[in-house]
Formats: C-alpha cells, sequence, structure tokens
C-alpha cells in the first residue's frame, strides 16, 4: 500500500491554509499542466529542501494512488447523504481525485454512493475507517449533523489529514477555539468549511468592496433567515415516545458523541435533527456561516464581548422557533476603533429598511446580510451573489464591481492541497467565525439575558452558568483526542 503523504509531518509556516488573516485569492483557480506538479517539487520549489523536515526515521515519498496512479488525491466521505451527496460528487468531479472510501450510517445512502462509485471500500462507523484503514486515503470530507462535525474533524486533523466539512464548522465554543489551534499547527494540511457560496464571484466581489472602503467606516452588521419555518421544527419540548429502529440505520453511530436518546421515525434523522441542541446548531449555526461570513471576515469581527438572544419559546431541547441576536464585538480598524454590532433575525423576521439605513419603501429579501457604514450600506444574497451597494438610503446602479473570478470552492480545496493555495473558508478564519456563532447558540439557552463574554479565555465571568455549555461532555466511549480530556 503507497504511503499518503499526509502520513509526514512538516514544520514550516509558509503555507497559510490554515492561518487566521485568511486572504481572498483573486487570481483565477491554478491551471493544472498536463503533468501536475507533485508534492515534493511543489515544496522543494516553495519552501527550499531544507524546510521540509519528516518525521525521524521517515523517508520522503511522494504518494500514488491504488493501481499505481501518481498525482492523486485519494478522498474519504463521510456522510454521503443530503449535502454529503453534492459534496461528494463535485469533490469527486476534480480530475486528480479518487474517492478511496465511503462512509455513512445510513446503508441507503451508502448504497447509493457506491453506485457512483463502485471501487471505493465502504464503511458504517467512521472510527474504523481511521483505525484500520487510515493509510488508504489522503484527505476527508464530512457532511454529517453538527454534533459530528467537529469530532471527525479532529481526528482527520490529528492523522494529517485534509478536511473539507459541512457548516457549520463545530457545535460549541471550545471546539471551534481547538478546531482553528490544531489547524494552525498543520500548514501542510488544506482545510475547507463547506461554504460554497463564499466562493462565487457576488460574494468575493462584497469582500473586495468592503475591504477597499465602499461603505466607510463600519457601524453594524445585519443578517436574517426565513429558516427555520418551513424546514425543521425549533422552539419544541423534548418529543416523546420512540419507534424500531429501521434497518438501514446504525443510530448508535448516528448519536455519536451526543447523550443516547431512543430512536423516533420522521424525527431526527435525516433532517429534522437541525434544530435539536443535541444534535444542530439551530437557524443561526446553519444560515449565518452563509450569511455573515463575508463582513465578519472583512473586517475580521474575532473578538466578541456580549451577546444576547431575544426570543420567547426556547427550550431545553430545541431553539427558539424565531429569535433575535445581538453580538457586541471590539472596535476594529474597519470600524475607527469604534465598537460593533451583529444583529441576527430568523423564523421569518426581517428588520426594518430604515436600521439599515435605506429607504423605508425597499423591499427586502430573505437570507440576506446588510452591512451598515458611514458612507453607505451594502446588501448581499449568497444565493443571488451581486452586491448592492446603498447611498443616502438609494441603491447605487452604477457602481463598478471588482473583476474576481467565479471559483469552485471544492475544487478549490482540492488544489490547496495539492499546491498550498489559500482557500476561502479555512479552519483559521471558519474557527474564529463559528466561535462567534455558538456563542449566540449558547445565548439562547438564557433567553434575554446579556452575557458579558472573555473571549481569551472563553468565559463568562458573570455568569458562570453558562460556562458548562462553552464545551459539552462526549458520551463514554467516544473519546476524541484533542477534544475529550
Amino acid at each position: 500500500m503507497a504511503t499518503p503523504w499526509h502520513s509526514e509531518t512538516f514544520e514550516s509556516r509558509r503555507l497559510t491554509h490554515n492561518r487566521d488573516d485568511t486572504r481572498t485569492r483573486q487570481d483565477p483557480p491554478v491551471s493544472r499542466p498536463k503533468r501536475p506538479v507533485n508534492r515534493r517539487t511543489f515544496l522543494r520549489t516553495t519552501l527550499g529542501a531544507a524546510a521540509v523536515t519528516p518525521l525521524a526515521g521517515m523517508a520522503w515519498k511522494p504518494y500514488t494512488g491504488r493501481g499505481g496512479k501518481s498525482e492523486i488525491l485519494r478522498v474519504a466521505s463521510i456522510g454521503v447523504g443530503g449535502m454529503g451527496w453534492t459534496d461528494l460528487r463535485q469533490v469527486a468531479s476534480h480530475p486528480a481525485v479518487e474517492i478511496a472510501a465511503l462512509c455513512d450510517v445510513d446503508s441507503n445512502n451508502l448504497g447509493r454512493a457506491e453506485e457512483l462509485f463502485p471501487e471505493a471500500d465502504t464503511f458504517a462507523d467512521w472510527r474504523e475507517l481511521f483505525s484500520k484503514h487510515g493509510n488508504t486515503f489522503d484527505a476527508v470530507t464530512i457532511s454529517t449533523p453538527d454534533h459530528m462535525h467537529a469530532p471527525i474533524a479532529m481526528t482527520a486533523l490529528m492523522a494529517n489529514k485534509s478536511v473539507y466539512c459541512q457548516k457549520p464548522l463545530t457545535h460549541t465554543i471550545y471546539e471551534s477555539r481547538r478546531l482553528r489551534e490544531v489547524a494552525s499547527r498543520k500548514p501542510i494540511v488544506a482545510t475547507q468549511m463547506g461554504t460554497q457560496n463564499a466562493s462565487r464571484d457576488g460574494k468575493l466581489q462584497a469582500l473586495a468592496m468592503l475591504k477597499n472602503g465602499a461603505i466607510g467606516e463600519l457601524q453594524a452588521v445585519h443578517g436574517w433567515s426565513d429558516r427555520p419555518a418551513g424546514w425543521w421544527p425549533q422552539g419544541e419540548d423534548r418529543p416523546a415516545g420512540s419507534s424500531p429502529v429501521p434497518d438501514y440505520l446504525d443510530w448508535n453511530d448516528w448519536i455519536g458523541v451526543a447523550p443516547m436518546r431512543p430512536y423516533k421515525a420522521d424525527t431526527y434523522a435525516p433532517f429534522k435533527w437541525r434544530g435539536i441542541r443535541d444534535f444542530g446548531c439551530g437557524a443561526l449555526g446553519d444560515m449565518a456561516c452563509h450569511i455573515c461570513d463575508t463582513p465578519i471576515q472583512a473586517f475580521k469581527l474575532y473578538t466578541p464581548t456580549s451577546v444576547i438572544c431575544e426570543a420567547t419559546d426556547a427550550t431545553a431541547d430545541m431553539f427558539p422557533s424565531s429569535e433575535r441576536v445581538i453580538v457586541d464585538f471590539k472596535g476594529v480598524k474597519g470600524s475607527g476603533g469604534k465598537p460593533v454590532k451583529l444583529y441576527w433575525t430568523d423564523g421569518g423576521r426581517v428588520p426594518s429598511p430604515t436600521e439599515l439605513n435605506i429607504r423605508a419603501d425597499y423591499s427586502l429579501k430573505q437570507n440576506t446580510v446588510a452591512v451598515v457604514g458611514s458612507k453607505g450600506t451594502l446588501l448581499v444574497q449568497p444565493e443571488t451573489g451581486t452586491p448592492l451597494l446603498f447611498e443616502n438610503g438609494d441603491p447605487m446602479d452604477t457602481v463598478k464591481l471588482p473583476d474576481v473570478p467565479n471559483q469552485n470552492h471544492w475544487h478549490q480545496w482540492v488544489d490547496a492541497a495539492f499546491y498550498g493555495n489559500p482557500t476561502q473558508s479555512s479552519f483559521g478564519f471558519a474557527g474564529r467565525m463559528c466561535e462567534t456563532l455558538s456563542l449566540g447558540a449558547l445565548a439562547s439557552r438564557f433567553p434575554n439575558q446579556t452575557l458579558a463574554y472573555d473571549s481569551k479565555s472563553m468565559t463568562f465571568p458573570d455568569f458562570p452558568e453558562a460556562n458548562k455549555w462553552v464545551r459539552t461532555n462526549y458520551r463514554e466511549g467516544w473519546a476524541v483526542e484533542g477534544l475529550s480530556s
């Protein structure tokens, strides 16, 4: 069996997949030569041979795929239903990718994926994939319920595998911090969170405009979404009763690190888990990654100081059906040093246009972010792309948009694994953003109370009851190196 290159360890930090100050790629995707540059050549020419230091006793080997094919990134796809089906096919469409393994707790999902990739090894338990077959793949995609993202991603990072993980990156504040920290020490590993809209030209145009001062000094960020209404339940008590577990589902592995509870049909799998605290992050976790990432990245809103969740029907088991979350941040360079507020609303609520310095009769669409500044307001809609700049309340029709290329988010990650390109949603950035979003999710446990937050220590100094939710204990038998202590 060939040795995957991710089994080697390198100390150089000039490769910057996971650095915190993730920059936007303004250049077109790398045009692949007829014979791709292998990692050995790349590292030698980029870093210099002296910078490459394998583990003692290990010789450098450019990896090869099964069957002797060279220059192939062997990917194990964990979670191949729902969005995982899209992630699998998008990554596989890259000419340098081989799908080496498929893993899913649902045998129906696994069977469909196996029909598409009959040569791939198949697994129900991701732990077996890593422990017994870790030398057969170089990278993973993770498309599971939210509570399993960090455990699998951390296991992959510790094994020096490149990681593409669906959003939100994590389930808790602590997981966000730890994934970012560990990824920063793995410069040879390419990481990407699955916010595919972040690599579209419209979002990249908006990012460039904000960085170049299109709105003046930042004053506030407003994001909103129609979720969860009509998508999944929130604001309810824990579902009662149980059902026989279907033959196609491994319920124990689906529960994973979360506390065990009985299976109930049409209640958790495959999709309605999002609003349940043990498994999901609610509408905030599901959509704010897509909607608010542009201003958070542009202005480096990385140091929240307090949070409040305004809601009426939050329960111990579920997030509220509708909420308004307000996060306060320390002043940043782009705000002239003045503190900044981020407002998030969901459940169909939309802010008043006048709150956004937009004329009162303007019709706002759902799933949008408004970035309000001293000179104007920028509206960004992830799914439609083109940013819209307002000045004195009116849209400006003559704004020249930056010339940036549309990119394939999945292929960008694969290219990064080969060439060291920066990724748009590396764990260096995604970990910081999801730490803030996890803060909002936690605040819904204590609705209508302002929680002061100390980012350095990850604590709520004046509200010790909240500290127990900064991290959660994994179920017995599911300890994860790097996350469990």
